[in-house]
């Protein structure tokens, strides 16, 4: 996450995230109420016992894109489909403009996508929490498992942690 500082009256893109299965519906909401939305959507082929369809689905289950000022939250806030803002260390946390651009022109060339969740091997994380906190690594990952690294290059070698009930950051 970049830090960015929030400004009171500049329009800048944030996430909120919805009731389950309600993103279109607050795309309506948000559309009624004139503010600049997206929810980025995919087409999928989906298989039933007699037929096989194509739907069109939100790319992230949950969440919608509003571009707003932050002191207009609560225009947002107040669709019944909008559950909350997303934050981080209770601080709301604004999508940088590139990051929807990338998004829009992905979803329009027709690749096929999907989403990863959570933190994928290769980030350079933190651990914020249990014994290990505060212990900067990689994020690494290995049969399934997932494992924090530290590496010492003056030997080497490093160091593979299991993630077990650590919770890590991205830094």
């Amino acid at each position: 996450m970049s830090e960015h500082r929030i400004s009171e009256s500049q329009p800048l893109w944030y996430a909120f995230v919805t009731r389950p299965r309600h993103e279109k519906k607050a795309r309506l909401s948000l559309d009624g109420a004139g503010i600049e939305n997206y929810l980025p959507i995919r087409s999928v082929l989906r298989q039933w016992k007699d037929r096989r369809r194509w739907i069109e689905e939100p790319l992230f289950s949950c969440y919608i894109f509003a571009r707003i000022a932050y002191n207009r939250r609560w225009d947002v806030l107040t669709s019944p489909s909008i559950v909350r803002i997303v934050s981080f260390n209770h601080t709301p946390a604004p999508v940088r403009e590139e990051e929807i651009e990338t998004i829009r022109r992905i979803l329009t060339t027709g690749v096929e996508v999907e989403v990863q969740p959570g933190l994928l091997p290769g980030t350079q994380v933190r651990i914020s929490s249990g014994p290990l906190a505060g212990l900067e690594g990689m994020l690494m990952g290995q049969r399934g498992e997932k494992f924090f690294v530290v590496h010492i290059p003056a030997i080497g070698k490093s160091v593979l942690v299991s993630m077990g009930d650590n919770i890590v950051e991205a830094v």
